[in-house]
């Protein structure tokens, strides 16, 4: 089995503590005094952050977000039965996160559509679903998932549009299986990247290059993206971080420091980092539920 879905939680993890901080300025001021990477969130660092969401309070370190423990559910459902369906996949998320569920955790919008959709249907009310529309990194998810145990992105979508009927996804798809498959020819991560752009979906094309092509990320950040959850902004980011790093580590730390949308943004720059650079044997032993790769 590759990295790639270790990889990817490893570095969701190491950046939970700081997850949803939108205030870089303090977070370099704090990385000068002590290292960002798996800590637990201190809810009076937030306040002081003043543009936080502190989604994760109780989370233990190594623990990983919410997207990163679907990824963990998926992968070991699929793992038992590559025929996993869709459905299957809903009513095992469902069953979770539900009201009583099993987890304790935050729960994204995506996952409040899913449950309130579910409960209409459960209990017959007179009332509309919502649309599940998302565009954030939970429709890479099963991606991911499907890559670490080569079943394809056929798969991979038949499962993501239980969060998303937004299409991109699949041109993301191809544009990481570009980059995986360079990879595999050449650790050039510049040169991956690079090849990807074209497989990706075509709005996305300009923000990605210059990702690659500036220096300095503070112009990048004001000029083309935003911190936040929607691909639109969390792709770019992913590849500015990785072209702006020598090895896995550094892209992780390069990562949190950066905040905001940090931990799930994680998932994409430590699967294709996992993948030309070790990952920290500490880090390894951090995350929580690493059996599921024995």
């Amino acid at each position: 089995m590759n990295n790639i879905l270790k990889g990817a939680l490893i570095a969701n993890a190491a950046s939970l503590g700081y997850n949803w901080i939108y205030n870089l300025p303090y977070l370099e001021r704090l990385e000068k005094n002590e290292s960002l990477v798996f800590k637990k969130a201190d809810a009076a660092k937030y306040k002081r952050a003043r543009k936080a969401v502190l989604a994760y309070p109780f989370a233990e370190i190594g623990d990983v977000s919410l997207q990163g423990e679907i990824a963990k559910w998926l992968f070991q459902a699929l793992e038992e039965d590559q025929d996993f369906s869709a459905k299957a996949y809903q009513d095992m998320v469902f069953e979770k996160i539900k009201p009583g569920g099993a987890y304790r955790g935050w729960i994204e919008s995506y996952g409040k559509k899913l449950i309130f959709n579910q409960m209409i249907d459960d209990f017959e009310l007179d009332s509309q679903p919502l649309n599940m529309d998302d565009d954030q990194l939970v429709g890479v998810v099963p991606y991911l998932v499907c890559k670490t145990l080569d079943l394809g992105n056929e798969k991979a979508w038949e499962l993501a549009q239980v969060f998303t009927d937004n299409e991109d996804y699949k041109d993301i798809y191809a544009g990481l299986d570009a980059i995986f498959t360079s990879l595999d020819e050449d650790k050039d991560v510049k040169k991956a990247l690079q090849t990807a752009i074209p497989k990706m979906p075509r709005p996305y094309g300009f923000k990605l290059a210059q990702a690659i092509a500036l220096e300095d990320t503070k112009p990048f950040l004001m000029n083309y993206v935003k911190t936040s959850c929607s691909i639109k902004d969390t792709i770019p980011l992913a590849f500015h971080i990785i072209s702006r790093s020598e090895n896995y580590e550094a892209a992780v730390k390069m990562n949190t420091k950066i905040g905001g949308a940090s931990s799930d943004r994680g998932m994409i720059i430590g699967a294709i980092y996992s993948q030309v650079s070790e990952i920290p044997k500490s880090w390894q032993a951090t995350l929580n539920d690493k059996e599921i790769f024995a």
